[in-house]
């Protein structure tokens, strides 16, 4: 097999869209080129078509909503359902089964309520917790991601002893038209996994805090596990200091089971914010869950949560739908994606070692990431622009042969993903990762 076919359809297509959409994409970063989208026509189970008739195994999986595949039966017949039965309205019924739902499955759901974007449900709990403690500020960690809210996103400390974060020059999370100062003003911002310049932190700062804002697993800095006591000591250290501790669920929900990450490392916030694949992937939906002392902030009215398409039937039953289907028969088919989603990881790390290419795949397989270097990070901050950049070429090559990653070197697989997936996917695994090692040995002379 070779490189997929010339795309002189998605390729003329992609000029009729840059006319109208600005960089003929519907999100953007900072980063150093211009994205040329593949335009899909169709898609089944872990597969997807291009304009080109070209054929791809997808582990993009936009962004990692799409947790059930394409064409997931018993997910289009509950859509088909709502969509036949009643659509815009404040409230139906069906409402409590998805709550309820939510409420049984993760440790931390007390109270649950739905929104549309992560972004604007991230932003909810910050409300919660500023109005619950009296408290302005919150703590957050390099490179995390949480939204694109201006409050949240990009930043570096230039003073340890006073870590606030400001605008940088470089930072691919960075923008202008950002509100002035406002991340210096409302957050703090420490490197991740570092327990001794937390406790310094809280020393300091802990009667100040609001809120901590977390992801459990922090997927977006390279897919890096807490190292061992880590939460544990976040969360004891929020607790003895009044401080919201809010786990950004957005990625981890539901990918690493029914109880989000939270379960599986029995740490529980007492805020958490769920989007992504928690609507199955067809759908945009979101969730704020937490303590009924907090989240009743809604319920007297104290605290303003609107917006026109919270609760919306169609998002209501897709979540609904994606609870159901993956609690079944004790999560087996979660487990069965996990079990596929490991062999892609050893087949990847076994053809990269068979050319010398240096690389490691660390994370859960339902969120895990690959890094062409020797050894595991440990810190998001370790992810610097070389080995993004080694990253991107791997990633690139991977989409050359047929394989879609996402975010630069994640890979997200679906419940559909098959053993027949498992053979698509390991001879273009094999050429893509003997082009890229020739493309980094030129590169970065290695």
């Amino acid at each position: 097999m070779t490189v997929l076919q010339t795309v002189s359809r998605n390729l003329e297509y992609h000029q009729r869209v840059k006319r109208v959409l600005p960089g003929g994409v519907h999100y953007n970063f900072n980063m150093p080129w211009a994205e040329v989208p593949l335009h899909f026509v169709d898609g089944a189970g872990s597969r997807l078509r291009d304009m080109d008739g070209n054929e791809y195994l997808d582990l993009y999986a936009r962004f990692g909503a799409m947790v059930l595949g394409h064409r997931n039966e018993d997910y289009l017949d509950a859509l088909s359902e709502a969509l036949e039965r009643v659509l815009c309205v404040s409230h139906c019924d069906f409402d409590a089964d998805a709550l309820e739902l939510m409420n049984t499955h993760i440790p931390s759901a007390e109270m649950v309520r739905f929104g549309l974007s992560g972004t604007e449900i991230l932003q909810t709990a910050l409300r919660l917790a500023r109005a619950h403690t009296g408290r302005n500020r919150f703590l957050r960690f390099e490179n995390h991601y949480h939204g694109n809210a201006d409050n949240v996103m990009g930043g570096r400390v230039l003073d340890p002893a006073r870590p606030v974060p400001v605008d940088f020059r470089g930072d691919y999370k960075g923008t202008a038209g950002r509100a002035t100062d406002v991340m210096a003003d409302q957050s703090f911002l420490l490197p991740w996994n570092d327990a001794d310049r937390l406790e310094d932190f809280f020393q300091t700062y802990g009667e100040t805090l609001a809120a901590v804002l977390t992801e459990p697993i922090c997927v977006n800095g390279g897919s890096i596990e807490p190292l061992p006591g880590f939460l544990e000591l976040l969360r004891r250290l929020c607790t003895e200091h009044g401080v919201v501790l809010i786990f950004d669920e957005m990625i981890t929900g539901v990918r690493l089971g029914v109880g989000g990450a939270q379960k599986r490392l029995g740490v529980t916030p007492d805020l958490s914010t769920f989007g992504k694949a928690i609507g199955g992937g067809g759908v945009p939906v979101s969730a704020v869950v937490g303590k009924r002392e907090i989240m009743g902030l809604l319920e007297s009215k104290q605290v303003i949560h609107a917006g026109t398409y919270n609760g919306y039937p169609l998002g209501t039953a897709a979540v609904k739908a994606t609870y159901e289907i993956f609690a079944r028969d004790d999560e087996a088919l979660l487990h069965a994606m996990h079990r596929r989603a490991a062999a892609l990881q050893d087949i990847l790390t076994l053809e990269a070692h068979r050319v010398g290419l240096p690389l490691v795949v660390q994370g859960p397989p339902g969120v895990s990431a690959f890094h062409c270097r020797a050894t595991p990070l440990e810190r998001p901050s370790d992810y610097d622009f070389e080995l993004m950049g080694k990253d991107i070429i791997l990633a690139t090559a991977m989409q050359r042969h047929g394989v879609l990653i996402s975010s630069i070197s994640r890979m997200y697989p679906n419940a559909q993903l098959s053993e027949d997936d498992l053979d698509f996917f390991q001879p273009r695994a094999r050429r893509a990762v003997a082009e890229a090692k020739q493309s980094i040995d030129d590169i970065y002379g290695l």
